[in-house]
C-alpha cells in the first residue's frame, strides 16, 4: 500500500515523540546504568525533639555518557539548593524533581555534561517519618529518639540517593546533634566538635566500607550505652572488636545477657566462613519502636528493643528469640553486608543464608534450645505457604518497586533456608562449607548473585551440572515436592521406587506438572543398624538400587533435612509406624507431618487423624507431643458441631490435662528449656483450643493476681511466671471481663517494658465482649499505641473466632485510618487480618469484592489477596469434603469411654 508524504511524516513524528517520552519517563525498576555513584558524604542535623531534620548529601557520580539529567531516588524530602561540580571544578546549577510515586526523582542539569566523574550536592530537609521508615522518631514519656530503617527502599526518605543494592560505595557520615544527645552510626566517630554556642556538637564518623544505601544507619537520642565484652582477636581476625549495647534511657542493664552471648556468635561465623568480622565495631541498638524484628545495618544492628532487653525476669521464649534474632542479624554481616545481592530478585541470598546460619549457630551454641526442632518447624511453616498454587518462587523476578516489598516473606526466609539445609546434607558438610568460603572470599565487599553461588557449589561438590540443575529447580519455580516411595525386595536385592509430584491440598489442581531435580536421602534400618543413601530423582519416576540389600524399614527423609513431603506404600508406612521409638525427635515430627499432609489432601479421615494424636501426646519433646494439634484445632473449629465438640474437648483434656497441671504454672529451677516449652504449648492448647476449665481457672487466678483485682491489690505483672503471663492476662480479660480489661488499659498507660506491652495489648484484643472488643479496636488507633505495636492487638483479636465478624465490620469502616498509620510495605497485611479464620465461599467472595478495588494502593496487595483467597478456598473444599457428620460416630465412641 502506498502512503502519502504527509502520512509518512506524521508517523515519523509520532515515533520520535514516543521515543522522547520513553526516554523521559521515570524508570520503575532498576535505574539506568549511565550514572553510577562512587561515594557519598552525608551530613545530617538531627534533634529528635523537633519535628524536622535537615541534611546535605554529596555524591560522587560517574557519568558513562553525555547526559543533561540523571535519575535517582528521593521521597517526601523538601529540596533546597542542588549543584553539580564537574571534573574541572566548575559549579553548575541543577534541579531535583520528583517524578514517580515510588520515589524516583530527576536531577536535571543546566546543560549536557560529557562522560566524567561529577559531584552532586543536594541540600534538603524533611519531617521525621511517621511510619517507621526512613528517618523516624519515637517518643517515650518526655524522651524522643530518632532512628533509621532504610531496607528495602526507604533510604530515599532519609536522603537523596541511588537506592539500589547493586550500588555499594563508601559513606562519610557527619551528624550534628544537641549537646546532650548520644549519636551513633555505622562506624566509630573520629572527630567531635562543639558549636560556638555550646548547644550542638558535630561528630564525624570514619569512612565506611562499601555499602548499599539500605545498610546505612544513624540513631540520635538520650540512649543508654553499655560496653559489652570485647570480641577477642582470634586465628581469623587479628584485632579485637568493641561491642556495645544501646537502648532507651534506663534500659542498659537489661542488655547484659545478649551482649554476653554475642562474642561466641561472632567467633562461630568467623570459624565457619574463615572471613573476619568485616566492620570494625559492633553496636546492638534496641529501638523503642521498629517496623521489623531487626535490621542488619553494618556495624550498627537495630532491633525491636524487646529482643535485647533480657534479664532474669524474662521468659524462656524471650531468651530463645533474643539469641535467634541476634544470631540472624550477626550472620547478615557476612551474608548480605560483606557480600550483597546485586538486585532484589536475589534477596534470598541475604535472608535464607542468614536464617540457615542462625539455625546452625543456635544448634551449636545453645544445644538446650532445641534448635534442630525449631528449624524443622520453620520448614513445615514454609511448606504450608508453598502448598498454595499462588506461591511464588524463591528467586522471584523483580520488575517494579512494588515487587521488592513482597519479596520478604516465608518463601524467601524459611523455604530458602530449608533448601540450603537439604543441599548441605546432600553435599556433605565439608564440601558445602568449602563452597561457602569460596563464595564469600571471591565476592567480599561486593555483590554475589545466585549464579555465582551455584557456581561455587558446583565446583566444590564435584557434581557439576547435576548440582546446577537441582538448585535451579528449587530456586526458579514455586511449589513443594511430594515424593511417593515403595520398597521392593527380591533375593536380598532391594529396589526403591521414587516418584514425584507437586504437593497440593484437597481441591487444588495443578496443570503445570512441575518437576524437580530432587535430592532424596533415605534412612534404611537393618537389624538395628542404620544406613543412609541419597538419590537424585530427576524424572517423574525412577527405580533405584538400594545398597546393602533388603531393609526392615526405612524413612524417606533422613534427619528430616529434605525439602519435600513423602507418602509411602501402605506396607512400608505400617512398618515405619511400629518403629517410632527408633526415630530421632525431628524424624518423629517429620513422620507426624506425613499424617497431617495426608489429612490435608483429604486422603486420611478426621477420625484417623484424631486417633493418631495419642501416638505422640506422651512425648517429652514439645514439638513431638503437639505435632498433630494444629489439625486437631482445625477439626474442632471447622468440622465439629455443638453436638460433637464436647467429645473433642474431653478427649484433649484426658490426653493432656493432668500432665499439664503436673507441670504446673511456674518454671522450676530444675526445668529444662524443653520442659518449659512443653508447659507453654500444652497450656496454650488447653486454654484456647480445648477450653479446659481447670487450666483456664488457674490462668484466670494468675491474671487477676497480676492485675491486682483481688483484695484491692495493685498491678504487678511479675506475680505471674513470664512464660505464661500473656496467656494469664488473656484469660483474665476473657473470663473476668471489664475489671480486667480496665486494669490492662491502666497498666498500658504507664508500662514501658516492650515485651509486657505486647502481652497487654494481646490481652485487650482477646476479649470476647462485643463492647470491649470495639473499645480495644479503637484504642489501637490512638497515639497511645505506637505504630509497631498495634499488630499485637489486632492479631490477637482475629485469633479468637468469636471476634472475627466484628473485626471485619470494623475494618471496613476504619480501613483508611488504619492503613494510613502503617508503613507502606505492610499495609497489605491488613488483607491477612481480614482473612484470618475464614473458611467459606461467602467469606471468600466478600473479601474479593471489598479488597479488589483497593489493590492499586496496597503494595503487593494483589499477591496477598490471591493467596488469602486460595487458602480460604482450600479450607472450604476440605470442610465440604469431610462434612460435619464425619465426627458423629467418633464422638459417640469417645463419649462412651
Amino acid at each position: 500500500m502506498r502512503m502519502t508524504n504527509r502520512f509518512c511524516w506524521t508517523l515519523l513524528a509520532s515515533a520520535l515523540l514516543a521515543q522522547v517520552a520513553a526516554a523521559d519517563a521515570p524508570p520503575d525498576g532498576k535505574l539506568p546504568a549511565d550514572a553510577t555513584p562512587l561515594a557519598y558524604a552525608l551530613a545530617l542535623k538531627i534533634d529528635p525533639r523537633a519535628d524536622r531534620f535537615s541534611g546535605q548529601v554529596r555524591i560522587r557520580v560517574k557519568l558513562t555518557k553525555a547526559l543533561d539529567h540523571l535519575w535517582l531516588h528521593a521521597s517526601e524530602l523538601d529540596i533546597g539548593k542542588v549543584e553539580v561540580t564537574d571534573a574541572l571544578g566548575k559549579v553548575h546549577q541543577a534541579a531535583l524533581t520528583p517524578r514517580a510515586a515510588a520515589g524516583v526523582a530527576e536531577v536535571s542539569f543546566d546543560g549536557a555534561l560529557p562522560a566524567q566523574v561529577i559531584e552532586l550536592t543536594i541540600d534538603y530537609s524533611a519531617a521525621f517519618n511517621a511510619k517507621l521508615q526512613g528517618l523516624y522518631k519515637v517518643k517515650i514519656g518526655d524522651d524522643a529518639y530518632a532512628v533509621t530503617q532504610l531496607e528495602p527502599i526507604s533510604a530515599r526518605y532519609a536522603f537523596p540517593s541511588f537506592d539500589e543494592p547493586r550500588f555499594k560505595t563508601p559513606f562519610d557520615v557527619t551528624l550534628t546533634v544537641p549537646k546532650d544527645q548520644v549519636a551513633v552510626a555505622n562506624t566509630q566517630p573520629v572527630q567531635e566538635k562543639d558549636s560556638d554556642d555550646g548547644k550542638w556538637k558535630t561528630l564525624v564518623f570514619a569512612t565506611t566500607k562499601p555499602l548499599p544505601t539500605y545498610l546505612i544507619a544513624v540513631a540520635v537520642g538520650p540512649w543508654d550505652v553499655v560496653d559489652g565484652p570485647t570480641i577477642a582477636a582470634n586465628s581469623v581476625r587479628k584485632v579485637p572488636v568493641p561491642l556495645r549495647g544501646i537502648g532507651p534511657r534506663g534500659t542498659g542493664p537489661q542488655f547484659k545477657w545478649i551482649l554476653d552471648q554475642t562474642p561466641a556468635t561472632v567467633k562461630y561465623y568467623e570459624d565457619y566462613t574463615q572471613q573476619p568480622y568485616p566492620f570494625g565495631k559492633l553496636d546492638l541498638l534496641g529501638a523503642p519502636d521498629f517496623s521489623a524484628g531487626a535490621m542488619e545495618n553494618a556495624g550498627l544492628i537495630v532491633y525491636r528493643d524487646a529482643y535485647l532487653r533480657i534479664d532474669a525476669n524474662s521468659s524462656a521464649s524471650s531468651h530463645r528469640a533474643s539469641f535467634d534474632v541476634n544470631a540472624h542479624e550477626i550472620a547478615h554481616q557476612w551474608f548480605g553486608d560483606l557480600v550483597t545481592a546485586p538486585w532484589w530478585d536475589d534477596i534470598w541470598l541475604n535472608e535464607a543464608f542468614a536464617t540457615w546460619a542462625q539455625e546452625k549457630a543456635t544448634v551449636a551454641l545453645q544445644p538446650d534450645f532445641g534448635g534442630e526442632l525449631a528449624r524443622l518447624e520453620s520448614t513445615l511453616s514454609a511448606m504450608g505457604s508453598d502448598s498454595l498454587l499462588s506461591a511464588r518462587r524463591i528467586r522471584q523476578p523483580i520488575r517494579i518497586s512494588g515487587d521488592i516489598q513482597t519479596a520478604f516473606d516465608s518463601i524467601t526466609y524459611l523455604k530458602g533456608a530449608s533448601v540450603l539445609r537439604m543441599f548441605e546434607q546432600w553435599l556433605g558438610d565439608d564440601r558445602y562449607r568449602a563452597a561457602m568460603r569460596e563464595y564469600l572470599a571471591k565476592h567480599a565487599y561486593g555483590s554475589g548473585s545466585s549464579d555465582d553461588l551455584i557456581a561455587s557449589f558446583a565446583k566444590s561438590s564435584g557434581k557439576g551440572e547435576t548440582l546446577k540443575l537441582a538448585m535451579r529447580s528449587f530456586l526458579d519455580q514455586p511449589g513443594l515436592p511430594l515424593v511417593h516411595t515403595q520398597l521392593s525386595c527380591t533375593n536380598n536385592k532391594a529396589s526403591l521406587r521414587l516418584s514425584q509430584s507437586r504437593y497440593l491440598p484437597y481441591g487444588s489442581i495443578d496443570n503445570a506438572h512441575l518437576q524437580w531435580k530432587l535430592p532424596v536421602c533415605v534412612r534404611f534400618e537393618r537389624a538395628g543398624k542404620s544406613a543412609r543413601q541419597c538419590f537424585v530423582l530427576d524424572q517423574p519416576r525412577r527405580d533405584f538400587a538400594v545398597e546393602g540389600g533388603c531393609a526392615d524399614w526405612y524413612l524417606p527423609n533422613a534427619d528430616a533435612a529434605g525439602y519435600y513431603r513423602f507418602a509411602m506404600a501402605d506396607p512400608d508406612f505400617s512398618a515405619l509406624r511400629t518403629q517410632l521409638a527408633a526415630l530421632t525427635p525431628v524424624e518423629r515430627v517429620s513422620y507426624a507431618d506425613a499424617i497431617s499432609s495426608a489429612f490435608i489432601q483429604g486422603k486420611l479421615s478426621p477420625e484417623a487423624l484424631l486417633d493418631a494424636v495419642p501416638t505422640f501426646a506422651g512425648s517429652d519433646i514439645p514439638q513431638v507431643a503437639t505435632a498433630l494439634l494444629p489439625q486437631f484445632a482445625w477439626i474442632r473449629e471447622y468440622l465439629a458441631s455443638d453436638a460433637t465438640r464436647p467429645a473433642l474437648d474431653a478427649f484433649a483434656s484426658a490426653l493432656f490435662g493432668s500432665r499439664t497441671l503436673a507441670l504446673g504454672m511456674r518454671r522450676l529451677p530444675t526445668d529444662t528449656d524443653m520442659s518449659t516449652q512443653l508447659r507453654v504449648r500444652l497450656v496454650e492448647f488447653l486454654a484456647f483450643t480445648a477450653h479446659d476449665r481447670a487450666v483456664r481457672q488457674s490462668l484466670n487466678e494468675l491474671g487477676r493476681s497480676a492485675l491486682g483485682l483481688d483484695a484491692g491489690g495493685s498491678v504487678d505483672l511479675m506475680r505471674v511466671d513470664p512464660d505464661l503471663r500473656g496467656e494469664a492476662l488473656k484469660v483474665a480479660v476473657q473470663d473476668s471481663g471489664e475489671p480486667a480489661f480496665k486494669a490492662v488499659l491502666g497498666e498500658l498507660a504507664v508500662n514501658h517494658q516492650t515485651r509486657q506491652r505486647y502481652e497487654l495489648l494481646a490481652a485487650l484484643g482477646a476479649t470476647h465482649d462485643p463492647l470491649l472488643g470495639e473499645q480495644a479496636r479503637n484504642y489501637a488507633l490512638t497515639p497511645a499505641v505506637p505504630v509497631g505495636e498495634f499488630r499485637f492487638l489486632y492479631q490477637s483479636q482475629v485469633a479468637e473466632p468469636e471476634n472475627r465478624a466484628a473485626f471485619w465490620q470494623w475494618l471496613q469502616a476504619n480501613f483508611d485510618s488504619l492503613a494510613a498509620r502503617l508503613p507502606d510495605q505492610v499495609q497489605s497485611s491488613l488483607i491477612r487480618l481480614a482473612a484470618a479464620g475464614a473458611c467459606s465461599k461467602s467469606q471468600s467472595e466478600q473479601l474479593r469484592l471489598w479488597f479488589t478495588p483497593r489493590l492499586n494502593n496496597l503494595i503487593g496487595g494483589e499477591r496477598i489477596l490471591s493467596q488469602s483467597l486460595e487458602a480460604i478456598d482450600q479450607c472450604t473444599a476440605l470442610r465440604e469434603h469431610f462434612g460435619e457428620q464425619s465426627l458423629t460416630l467418633w464422638a459417640r465412641a469417645h463419649a462412651s469411654r
